[in-house]
């Protein structure tokens, strides 16, 4: 029943889409449920990851930016608890060689191309893109029953948060991933913040703004008492 009334929700959310797509101009989004804050070309709906990806074990939000219905034409899947940490490398410490073999190994898998990225003040990830031609093994025996044949690009960038924490975040939509839009996918990666710390910056930010107020005040008190 609880996933019924979710999805429904979730359906409300997205049918409701239209009404924010005049919204174009640049957003921060801050998220207080996963602690992260990051900017969006516009104002996104939110849907939660273990509804939209039907998996209760997936946690995270969709930054929703554009669609048809319940099909996202454009948006990011952000998750925590991601990955393994013990199962992947450390791409700020450890040696060169075994990133590369991890990189390697992953172009095994679905992926065209891996590389590793700055995701912001020296942090690295890396940037994955699936493959347009994906080799099926149907039944699970170790052999290849066929190639799967897709127009359909998304990419993926996973890290690790300055506190440790593992996150992705994944690129969807039904448009061609071309270079512009990877590069602005990739720029709005970098700008990812744990959400205290953003807060706290614009909570200085704003301090200081008020005491300049104050301080160009007391300054005009002065010289009117003056005059």
């Amino acid at each position: 029943m609880r996933k019924i009334f979710l999805l429904v929700i979730a359906v409300m959310i997205l049918t409701t889409a239209a009404v924010f797509a005049a919204e174009s101009e640049p957003y921060t989004y801050v998220s207080r449920e996963y602690n992260y804050s990051i900017e969006c070309p516009k104002r996104p709906n939110i849907v939660p990851a273990s509804i939209l990806l039907d998996d209760e074990s997936k946690k995270g939000e969709v930054l929703i930016f554009e669609n048809e219905g319940y099909s996202v034409k454009n948006g990011w899947i952000i998750l925590v608890d991601a990955f393994n940490t013990n199962a992947v490398p450390d791409f700020n410490k450890d040696s060169k060689d075994f990133i590369e073999k991890y990189l390697t190994e992953l172009k095994k898998n679905r992926y065209e191309s891996t590389s590793l990225i700055d995701i912001g003040n020296g942090n690295k990830g890396v940037l994955a893109i699936t493959a347009k031609e994906i080799e099926v093994d149907e039944d699970g025996d170790g052999t290849i029953d066929g190639v799967l044949t897709t127009d359909r690009q998304e990419a993926v960038v996973f890290f690790r948060m300055p506190d440790g924490q593992c996150f992705s975040i994944e690129w969807i939509g039904d448009y061609e991933l071309n270079d512009e839009k990877l590069n602005n996918f990739k720029m709005a990666v970098s700008t990812i913040k744990d959400a205290n710390a953003s807060t706290q910056n614009v909570d200085s930010k704003d301090k200081k703004s008020n005491k300049d107020k104050k301080d160009k005040k007391d300054k005009k008190n002065k010289k009117d008492k003056k005059s």
